[in-house]
């Protein structure tokens, strides 16, 4: 497979996962302000003009106009033969302001339909922007190569794309994808559909909500087998390796993943099983609980996070407000016309909705610090997942939130780590024995090896219910990743107060999307250095007074947790 094609890919998926509606996301930037900043951070250019505000509620959603993004690339590859470079910018300015106008109401259909699953005028507009996301990119990529061949190459080069630009789209032609791979994208972006159609089909019994499993599970079974058959087309030995350097761009191996994913288990799952569902806040909280915490917070924090909160605030740039016809998840993304995030949750009036909000507030701080952040998953991970650890550091103490923040944390060690563990395995499922029983039961064997089928209420197709195996494959190994380098800026801020938190504004701006890299830019371990599980699990062992010996069947309950934590302060 051409290396053009692998390029194109790309494309693509980036703007799936720029408008697929995932409980966390990382956002795109701005497709002209990056392009100008030659892929640089401009966070700090003073030349940059401040967009005007816009409240959200004023923000008109308008369906995009494909036929006017056509005429807009015929007009710009038409220039584009010609010897008039600035004419040719002029035009190729109008084509990408349409173009982050297209994900700017992509974004709104996202976020009005996560609003309200059962608005079919919503749910038609978020299917059209989905799928009309492939020829958007295929449009961009025609004018690359128009571009390329211009007369005014080199002087478009120096004048705006930068040297060296067009070089790999010397091969021409051979940019326009071919029939099999766009036929296999399709598919996948249909079964993504469907899972959606599927999950906002669910029944609610006693505040439980249950999805059609069986159908879900066998259109995961589909996605697999299309995803497994793109990865082979584009010369990849597994879906997993081809996820990692094309999705995700990842500076670390499979086999580090994996020999992870193996020491978490063996370190941190009998800690899980003594503590991993005994404590918990079950106090209600309610919307001004949770906007009021985070509040707290930014304003204790300061600098860089209060001037994003107040722009929340202050634009609207949130929707916290619970409700049964919301998607049950949450979420942040950019709205690149606007150059504002935004945030959506739907909360379940626990404590946990202060800490989710405070998780999506971090990715509004990274987006808001660099103007759209386009940093890798595993590294926009990091400045959520921070944030609510420094939250529990900068809003006047409460010890049972500290305690359930740090049994979730427990908990997204483990859990998360056997979801990225089973999706791996899935993938490895030979195709003849792939099947909603063979996922089933591979489940059954993962969730007990970490002790997630310790508990009662386990079912052997919970699996279903993860959102990421269907929109966004092999993501759920970097919150485990980026939980463990979030809690070494926790455990800067409780050594020495105010180390978390300087370390955390001072890499808001950080534009390396490099995990690993990043990591060693901002003086932070690599998980996967010797010692590193053993040291986060005598964290838990101090903070939560649990040493890891129970069977699981005595763990503790709340107020049990909060006297043994006491106790180890004292």
């Amino acid at each position: 497979m051409k290396k053009s094609h692998l390029r194109l890919l790309s494309l693509l998926l980036a703007a799936a996962l720029l408008i697929s509606c995932v409980p966390l996301r990382a956002s795109a930037l701005s497709f002209l302000e990056w392009l100008f900043s030659g892929g640089k951070d401009i966070s700090s250019d003073s030349s940059t003009k401040d967009p005007e505000l816009v409240r959200f509620s004023d923000m008109t959603y308008t369906r995009p106009d494909l036929d006017e993004m056509q005429s807009l690339l015929d007009e710009a590859v038409s220039r584009a033969a010609k010897k008039n470079a600035s004419a040719i910018l002029n035009a190729v300015y109008a084509f990408y302001d349409a173009y982050d106008w297209f994900y700017t109401n992509s974004a709104l259909a996202d976020i009005h339909y996560s609003a309200d699953l059962s608005d079919d005028y919503w749910a038609e507009e978020n299917e059209f922007c989905t799928a009309s996301a492939g020829q958007v990119e295929q449009m961009l990529t025609e004018l690359d190569v128009a571009l390329a061949a211009s007369p005014c190459r080199s002087k478009l080069e120096k004048l705006f794309f930068g040297e060296g630009f067009f070089d790999s789209y010397d091969t021409g032609s051979d940019w326009a994808p071919d029939e099999q791979l766009m036929n296999l994208l399709n598919r996948e972006a249909e079964l993504t559909s469907q899972y959606y159609t599927q999950s906002s089909k669910t029944n609610s019994l006693f505040g439980s909500i249950f999805p059609p499993y069986k159908a879900m599970a066998q259109t995961l079974v589909d996605l697999i087998q299309v995803r497994n058959a793109l990865a082979a087309y584009l010369g990849y030995n597994s879906y997993e390796a081809y996820a990692n350097d094309y999705l995700y761009a990842r500076d670390y191996t499979p086999e580090q993943v994996a020999a992870y994913l193996e020491e978490v288990q063996e370190q941190l799952t009998p800690l899980y099983l003594e503590a991993g569902f005994g404590a918990s806040d079950y106090r209600d909280y309610d919307e001004s609980d949770t906007f009021e915490y985070v509040r707290k917070a930014a304003q204790a924090m300061g600098g860089t996070v209060l001037d994003a909160f107040e722009l929340m605030e202050a634009a609207e740039l949130y929707d916290i407000a619970k409700s049964s016809s919301k998607y049950n998840s949450s979420f942040e993304l950019y709205l690149p016309s606007y150059q504002v995030p935004f945030i959506f949750i739907n909360p379940d009036g626990s404590a946990f909705d202060q800490l989710t909000f405070a998780h999506e507030f971090g990715h509004f701080c990274n987006d808001y610090a660099l103007g759209g952040s386009y940093v890798g998953v595993d590294v926009s991970e990091i400045f959520s997942q921070a944030m609510e650890y420094l939250s529990l550091c900068y809003v006047p103490a409460d010890e049972s939130l500290v305690a359930t923040k740090m049994v979730d944390s427990l908990c997204t060690y483990v859990e998360q780590a056997c979801y990225a563990r089973f999706e791996q395995e899935m993938y490895r499922i030979e195709e003849a024995e792939l099947s909603v029983q063979a996922l089933a039961d591979l489940y059954a064997d993962t969730a007990a090896a970490y002790g997630l089928a310790d508990y009662g209420y386990f079912d052997s197709m919970d699996f279903v219910t993860i959102t990421h195996f269907y929109t966004n494959p092999m993501y759920v190994s970097s919150y485990v990743f980026s939980n463990d380098a979030a809690m070494q800026i926790y455990q800067l801020e409780l050594e020495n107060a105010g180390a978390g938190l300087e370390c955390y504004l001072s890499n808001l701006t950080n534009p390396e999307g490099y995990f690993l890299a990043f990591l060693d830019s901002a003086g932070l371990k690599s998980p996967f250095i010797d010692g590193r599980v053993e040291e986060a699990a005598q964290i838990f062992r101090q903070i939560l007074g649990i040493d890891g010996t129970s069977s699981g069947s005595g763990a503790p309950v709340f107020g049990q947790i909060i006297a043994q934590e006491a106790d180890t302060a004292a």
